[in-house]
């Protein structure tokens, strides 16, 4: 294993290789891994691999080509070599979970760290389960001091299985909300199973932000993890409609946060700088109340044409839980901006809960009297008769032919949904 740790951390030092388990990711001198899966095994595109300009290509198949290491299982390879680089690592190893915010959590602690010049290495986008977990130890930056990953579930046992994999130093639970619930026997078996972050055996402190049952929860955590109510902490927020403000107490000492992204992101900065300030005491924040830590991780805007008519959209395309498609079409809604449209897919995993949750959004839609709006997905489709005054769609493809009729009204459109809905598609349509 030392041997060919040397051998990819030399291609990765001379080429900046990225380690993929997928060709079409290929770049030139970039490591390919096989994967075996229930359908299809890697090992067998090694060919294309090569023909890419792989600089190294391990597959379980055995082969005379120079760019070629055979080993007899890839997923073992994998498996002891995360624990190699792991054990390798002097820094310290950051973990985030929760229902909602994960991946936003983790990109604003790399950049407060990055802009108080602490060498920090995070997770690629939102890779959560075990297998983009493992391709984000095997990319990281092993001279960084901290590196930050997110770790998500869909059923119980992960959690365990993905810490017993990283071993994280500081942990930190963004909320839990009834999403992804499916899986779970009730609301109380994922807090369970969330919780089961701080199991890790290098745990030096956490912290859990969480509104319902702290009586609950705190009778699950151990003397190295605190517990907050951020909506508690955000009790005397001041703005000025550019400008919010927050002023609050914790542990006895007065702190100050403002943010121009609205009372939103102040529940990130407030969750955010407190979990930080558990293992770096004297770091200075002077360039975290800027909005560049602050950000919005992975919902964008996107500027294009339908025919001949600028439009935008607000792509959050990627995932959706009731609790976050709930407070975005809220701040949305808010947007004093023009002419907007609203495209929303259905939640998964939600299990028994799932009519509830997609009614609460319909309600929601009629409450705000929202006007032009799509819902697509089977969850949603079922209510089209109760509610004829929306537009309703089984999958995403009607809604590109809605947007072209109706594009003279249109100017600005909200893309939110779970990611099998396949929303992106949409936006991908008239990209140019």
């Amino acid at each position: 294993m030392l041997k060919i740790y040397k051998i990819i951390e030399d291609l990765k030092s001379k080429y900046k290789s990225d380690i993929v388990f997928d060709t079409r990711l290929i770049k030139k001198n970039d490591i390919f891994i096989g994967l075996k899966t229930k359908n299809n095994d890697g090992s067998l595109y090694y060919n294309e691999a090569i023909k890419k300009k792989a600089a190294l290509v391990i597959v379980n198949i055995y082969n005379t080509h120079p760019k070629l290491l055979y080993v007899k299982d890839t997923h073992l390879f994998i498996k002891k070599f995360c624990k190699f680089i792991l054990d390798s690592y002097k820094g310290k190893i950051i973990a985030v979970t929760g229902s909602v915010g994960k991946t936003t959590f983790k990109e604003n602690i790399f950049h407060i760290l990055k802009n108080n010049n602490i060498s920090a290495y995070r997770s690629y986008k939102n890779f959560n389960n075990i297998q983009g977990l493992q391709f984000s130890i095997m990319n990281m930056n092993l001279k960084s001091k901290y590196s930050i990953f997110e770790l998500g579930i869909n059923n119980p046992k992960e959690m365990l299985k993905l810490v017993n994999t990283l071993q994280p130093h500081y942990c930190l639970v963004t909320g839990i909300e009834n999403s992804h619930i499916g899986n779970f026997r009730n609301f109380r078996h994922l807090v369970d199973n969330k919780l089961k972050i701080f199991k890790s055996k290098r745990l030096i402190s956490g912290l859990v932000n969480y509104n319902y049952e702290p009586h609950y929860i705190n009778n699950k955590l151990n003397l190295k993890v605190d517990l907050i109510n951020s909506e508690n902490l955000k009790k005397f927020i001041i703005s000025n409609k550019k400008i919010y403000k927050v002023n609050f107490i914790y542990n006895k000492r007065k702190y100050f946060i403002e943010s121009s992204r609205g009372e939103f992101y102040i529940n990130i900065a407030i969750i955010s700088f407190l979990f930080i300030k558990k293992f770096i005491k004297k770091i200075k924040f002077k360039n975290f109340f800027y909005d560049e830590s602050i950000i919005e991780s992975r919902g964008k805007e996107v500027l294009t044409y339908i025919g001949s008519k600028k439009i935008k959209f607000y792509d959050h395309s990627y995932n959706a839980s009731p609790y976050s498609l709930n407070k975005q079409i809220l701040i949305f809604s808010k947007r004093n901006i023009k002419q907007k449209a609203y495209i929303l897919g259905s939640m998964k995993e939600l299990g028994d809960q799932s009519d509830f949750f997609h009614m609460q959004i319909i309600e929601l839609a009629t409450k705000l009297n929202l006007r032009k709006i799509i819902f697509i997905g089977d969850e949603f489709y079922k209510f089209k008769k109760k509610f004829d005054k929306f537009i309703f769609y089984k999958n995403y493809m009607p809604a590109i032919n809605y947007l072209n009729t109706e594009i003279n009204n249109i100017k600005n459109i909200f893309v939110m949904g779970s990611r099998l809905n396949k929303l992106d598609k949409i936006i991908k349509q008239y990209v140019r």
